[in-house]
């Protein structure tokens, strides 16, 4: 972390931010800064992958970090299929005027303090995706999209997924 505050200083970098911090670690990052503060954390976060919403999203709101949802789409809006076989997502987009995209973005960037990262890799992925804002989903629609069966991932998942992490970027730095 005092590196990180070494690139603030020298204007290699202005802000410093996480990924896949918990809040604990969040805390122990921060107390290691001794004049910067955390902006961001970047972590997996979509109207099907509701994880963080216990823990991490409260406590960033209250130290007014931001959250930068990936993979606001899950692993693809298709895949939405299987938590929402009722097709809600549809009926509020059909109701709305949106695509389901764009509303699956929006139910995300509504949740203060989300800013969603998006694939954008081409003209048409920019433009549905720049549906998603400048608007706010109703409360009845909001209340459909919160009835869609979602995941938490259990503490063993993302303890086993962080070390994976851990050790494949070790064996990065080995190669």
């Amino acid at each position: 972390m005092s590196a990180m505050e070494r690139l603030v200083a020298s204007s290699k970098v202005r802000f410093i931010g996480l990924s896949n911090f918990s809040p604990r670690e969040v805390q122990q990052a921060q107390s290691c800064l001794a004049s910067n503060f955390i902006v961001s954390d970047q972590v997996r976060y979509s109207l099907v992958d509701r994880t963080i919403e216990d823990e991490l999203l409260p406590f960033c709101r209250t130290k007014q970090i931001s959250v930068l949802a990936f993979s606001p789409l899950d692993t693809g809006i298709q895949n939405f299929r299987q938590f929402d076989e009722e097709d809600v997502l549809g009926h509020v987009a059909r109701h709305v005027g949106k695509s389901p995209v764009q509303v699956a973005l929006n139910w995300c960037l509504c949740q203060e303090p989300v800013v969603v990262i998006v694939k954008a890799n081409t003209i048409e992925h920019v433009q549905e995706n720049c549906g998603a804002a400048g608007w706010r989903l109703e409360p009845g629609a909001w209340k459909a999209l919160n009835q869609i069966r979602f995941r938490r991932r259990c503490p063993l998942e993302r303890f086993a997924r962080r070390m994976a992490r851990r050790i494949l970027q070790r064996v990065g730095r080995n190669v």
